[in-house]
């Protein structure tokens, strides 16, 4: 497990570039780590602290996921500002221009995987991936873990751990 968080460390740095999966060891660690991550999660106190006035990228996701009113356009633009930078900023004005420096709150990320599991354009590959690296995100961070969701990040692990075995059974 300490073997995979410092790979995973690594993996960030690069963006996930070169990144070496060929271990036998690495998938056993890799849920290994996961279900570490969800239990460190569970024991923490959610503190719901938010300044989504400011943070106009949590605002919209947390609307989107709340309302259950899915922009399709809206959510795969963000996905792919993730994909390509790894991660978002605090503000983008209408043509998702980029009009802040400071990076959004962890918690976009986790309404981020849930909103796109629920798009169709996105293949299961893909879906995959993101969600891998939204989680490997919020995992390494973890003086944040207090502002985490349980129940948010619990289902998100769930359907990765889904995910994984839809495509292992292919």
């Amino acid at each position: 497990m300490k073997n995979y968080k410092k790979n995973l460390k690594s993996f960030i740095k690069n963006k996930y570039q070169e990144a070496n999966y060929h271990n036998k060891n690495f998938l056993n660690d890799f849920f290994n780590y996961r279900s570490n991550f969800e239990n460190q999660i569970k024991k923490q106190s959610f503190v719901s602290k938010e300044n989504i006035k400011k943070d106009l990228t949590l605002f919209r996701l947390k609307n989107c996921f709340e309302k259950k009113k899915i922009n399709q356009k809206e959510i795969e633009t963000f996905y792919k500002k993730f994909e390509f930078n790894f991660q978002l900023k605090e503000r983008y004005n209408k043509k998702f221009v980029l009009q802040s420096s400071k990076e959004t709150s962890f918690k976009t990320y986790i309404y981020l995987g849930h909103l796109i599991l629920k798009l169709k354009r996105i293949d299961i590959f893909q879906k995959l991936n993101i969600i891998l690296k939204i989680l490997d995100k919020l995992s390494i961070n973890k003086g944040k873990y207090k502002y985490y969701n349980y129940v948010l990040i619990k289902n998100l692990i769930k359907e990765e751990k889904n995910i994984i075995k839809r495509i292992l059974r292919q």
